[in-house]
């Protein structure tokens, strides 16, 4: 496939910024590998970029984060995701890798970038929230297995990575790290999804039989209704989200309830509990290969005064599970072959958590507040939705009343006409239970008509 390239705009540093971050959001870091102290620079919404990351040009091994954060690169403080991206190592022939796209039915790169020894592949995103990770995820898995067979490298799939940035030299042989842009290109999550995992099943063969095991979900993430309608199958039913969004709030949650109650760690007598819930949680959204970094970092955040020996004995089931359902593996109960992940329910959890859910934190907690208090805010949401805009129905609640109430009219005055039950049911398509119930109302049937 020929290489159609809009400029060559992708030269200077921070040309590769404004193409991932031009709307900022949260903390974007560099990261000089050659410098001995202060390798991190961190970029914040209102710092003159240009200013800040212009002395970058022309320096040593320097990598920048794909996606924003709140202060760190860790899954517990991003804040917003901006890119998909494949690092292909030892490969640098972008027409090859837009074949593979093309055959396995994949939207191709808005960029690419030459590192030196190998190809960065990028798919911008509009700013999207970190709650949308589980969806991310798996995006960013399903087009890493479709250039498995170029050199597409497995470790590289996480949302904290950092990689190359444009305008540096690779220090290993001394190239200039340069890029291309493609297209113009920005997607939202729903789009790219819709078209990575909506036509993932249409890999090419040899791609299947060279990529690396993914893992098998059982559940649907989002409704992917274009998607799936390419398929040729039906659309399925709208969701809020999956048991891997869900996973994701409860981590919010547990940290919201840590940092409510405790400055500097959680109290010994919560420790163990609070870090394996956490634990768990991550082990259902973060990816296998920076799992246990992303544990590290939550218990060096929250139970400081564990040893790392400690929390690594552990944390260890909870890890070895998670690569096994990264695996494919499953796991026999009650009958059933099921994710080996741990899991609970939000009612298993509220009874560990206990009085640290503490009645002033009811109102941020999405998944561990009250069952009455989240039962509370859903009516109160139901009570705001129009239904009719959203399709469900073909008229709002005070028609329809309306429309009973006139039923229920007619149906008394062609009863006292005499006309029978039955065929007052068939005039007005409706039960002959519902008329009954209408003529009792009224007080108007006696139980010869009911025999009618």
């Amino acid at each position: 496939m020929a290489v159609a390239q809009l400029s060559l705009d992708l030269s200077q540093p921070i040309n590769h910024h404004d193409r991932l971050h031009a709307s900022p959001h949260g903390a974007v870091l560099y990261w000089e590998a050659r410098k001995s102290e202060n390798r991190w620079t961190k970029v914040m919404p209102g710092d003159p970029v240009a200013q800040v990351i212009s002395c970058f040009a022309g320096s040593p091994d320097t990598y920048l984060t794909v996606n924003q954060f709140f202060h760190w690169r860790n899954v517990r403080q991003l804040k917003s995701l901006r890119a998909c991206y494949v690092d292909i190592d030892g490969m640098m022939d972008l027409e090859a890798a837009l074949d593979a796209l093309h055959a396995a039915k994949m939207p191709a790169p808005s960029f690419a970038v030459y590192s030196g020894r190998g190809l960065h592949l990028y798919w911008p995103l509009s700013p999207t929230p970190a709650k949308a990770l589980p969806v991310w995820q798996r995006v960013q898995d399903a087009i890493v297995a479709a250039l498995a067979p170029l050199g597409a490298d497995p470790k590289a799939r996480d949302c904290a990575r950092v990689l190359r940035l444009v305008g540096t030299v690779n220090a290993k042989n001394g190239a200039e790290v340069r890029g291309v842009v493609l297209t113009d290109a920005v997607w939202t999550m729903h789009e790219l999804a819709d078209e990575v995992l909506g036509t993932r099943d249409r890999m090419s063969k040899t791609a299947a039989r060279t990529a690396p095991k993914m893992p098998v979900h059982q559940a649907e993430m989002f409704d992917f209704k274009a998607g799936a309608a390419r398929k040729g199958k039906a659309s399925p039913r709208t969701a809020t989200g999956s048991i891997y969004d869900w996973w994701h709030l409860v981590y919010q949650d547990l940290v919201a309830i840590c940092e409510h109650h405790w400055f500097g760690g959680v109290a010994p007598g919560h420790r163990d509990q609070v870090l394996f819930l956490m634990a768990v949680s991550l082990s259902w959204f973060a990816h296998t290969d920076i799992l246990e970094d992303e544990i590290m970092r939550t218990a060096q955040t929250f139970t400081p005064t564990l040893l790392e020996k400690e929390v690594r004995d552990q944390m260890a089931p909870i890890i070895e599970r998670a690569r096994a359902a990264h695996a494919g593996e499953t796991v026999l109960w009650r009958g059933l072959q099921v994710d080996p992940r741990y899991r609970f329910k939000a009612d298993t959890l509220r009874e560990w958590m206990g009085d640290l859910i503490a009645p002033e934190l009811h109102d941020q907690l999405r998944c561990l507040a009250p069952a009455d208090v989240i039962k509370a805010r859903k009516k109160e949401r139901d009570s705001k939705r129009d239904r009719v805009a959203e399709g469900r129905y073909q008229q709002n609640r005070e028609a329809y009343l309306g429309d009973v109430q006139q039923r229920a009219v007619s149906a008394r005055l062609m009863h006292a006409q005499g006309v029978s039950m039955k065929e007052i049911a068939a005039k007005l398509d409706i039960s002959a239970k519902t008329v009954s119930r209408y003529l009792k109302e009224a007080g108007e049937v006696d139980k010869s008509a009911l025999l009618i």
